[in-house]
């Protein structure tokens, strides 16, 4: 192992483990309604992506999401160079992988398809290229402009730090990019106030598991308050911030402005091991206590995650859970085409859309969901979760 670092060879060992949990939650999953619209109707760079991968490969689970594969690994790799810049030892930035590939929002990053990964490896990328070369990454920038409209945090952020950081000039770019990117896209802030807050508040926190969003809050008010910053800080504060604030008055995309938020992991795990190596070691106990609960649920929340589809075994009522939304469709096309059936028309039209990805087309024979009997039964580890009949 001389041509390659130990340290970083334990990184591929974890990107290597992580991309094998993803490729066995994608196994059992089938195309959601929201993917699927998004595949089939949206005209970004993710919807782009994931057609020309299904041309090249052919259409099944697993080709549309390679670039999703793809981008996690790219951010993964991303992270692990952001924290050998910031953190002392080595050993600590593969302590900060293995705690964002644990990440439920990073693990739901690299298997549904979506548009936060592609964003989130641009912001990673700028952000490195400050941290490392101290340079603004302009170019990169520009191109930015025509993501969408959520990436105005990064304008924002960028614009705030060049004011801090006395970037005069740097200031003057980020507020002509951001005001490019509104003219183009907008966001809407009209109508009365929604009460979207706790919705949001709950989804940070399943997104980083809750006693983890927590150190993580107060990670991003410690920095903050601290002399040296970094673009890397003001990205992270702004997509939480920004994100909540607007919740107040109206339903935020989610998947954009909350998913933005993971790029200060490192952040995270600097200020943890900070907290600890100041200390003499008689009182370090109760801080590495805190982590290791910290630590626990995150490993918990990640594997109900990977395991989802064993929760079918312990649900009453398999035809009224979420599971649904990402499960049972890929069985339902299965079973279709074994009885040589290619077009079925059912009520349901987000069923509808999702067996179209698998090359069940609208009209013919109807299909429809029951309680008993039914010729399309659907089992999960013995388990019977849907019934349908035709």
């Amino acid at each position: 192992m001389n041509f390659i670092d130990r340290f970083d060879f334990y990184f591929i060992l974890v990107l290597i483990c992580s991309i094998c949990v993803l490729l066995f939650i994608i196994s059992g999953l089938s195309i959601s309604y929201q993917e699927a619209i998004l595949y089939f109707s949206d005209d970004n760079i993710t919807s782009k992506l994931a057609r020309l991968s299904t041309n090249i490969f052919g259409v099944n689970d697993y080709t549309f999401r390679i670039p999703n594969i793809i981008l996690f690994a790219l951010n993964l790799t991303l992270i692990y160079l952001i924290s050998n810049r910031i953190l002392t030892h080595k050993i600590d930035s593969i302590l900060c992988v293995i705690i964002y590939s644990l990440l439920p929002g990073a693990i739901m990053q690299g298997v549904l398809l979506n548009q936060s990964s592609i964003i989130l490896f641009v912001v990673l990328l700028i952000c490195y290229i400050e941290i490392a070369y101290n340079k603004i990454a302009y170019p990169i920038l520009i191109f930015c402009i025509f993501l969408g409209p959520s990436i105005f945090m990064l304008f924002l952020a960028l614009f705030l730090y060049a004011i801090i950081s006395k970037k005069i000039y740097t200031a003057i770019f980020a507020l002509i990019c951001f005001s490019i990117n509104m003219y183009m896209f907008g966001i809407d802030v009209s109508g009365k106030p929604s009460g979207k807050f706790l919705d949001v508040i709950s989804s940070l926190a399943l997104l980083y598991s809750p006693p983890l969003f927590i150190y993580y809050i107060y990670t991003l008010y410690r920095n903050i308050t601290k002399e040296k910053k970094n673009l890397l800080l003001y990205v992270s504060v702004c997509s939480l911030v920004v994100g909540i604030l607007l919740s107040i008055r109206q339903n935020v995309d989610k998947e954009i402005f909350l998913f933005m938020s993971l790029c200060g992991i490192p952040l995270m795990i600097k200020q943890f091991l900070s907290d600890i190596r100041v200390r003499l070691p008689m009182f370090q106990n109760s801080y590495k206590n805190r982590f290791l609960i910290v630590f626990v649920f995150l490993v918990l929340e990640a594997s109900i995650l990977i395991l989802s589809k064993y929760l079918y075994l312990i649900v009453e009522n398999p035809n009224k859970t979420f599971l649904n939304s990402f499960y049972i469709a890929k069985e339902i096309s299965m079973q279709l085409k074994e009885k040589n059936i290619s077009r079925v028309s059912i009520n349901d039209k987000t069923m509808q859309k999702r067996l179209e990805f698998y090359g069940i087309k609208n009209g013919g024979q109807p299909l429809k969901k029951v309680n008993k009997n039914g010729n399309i039964i659907i089992e999960y580890h013995g388990k019977v979760v849907a019934r349908y009949a035709i």
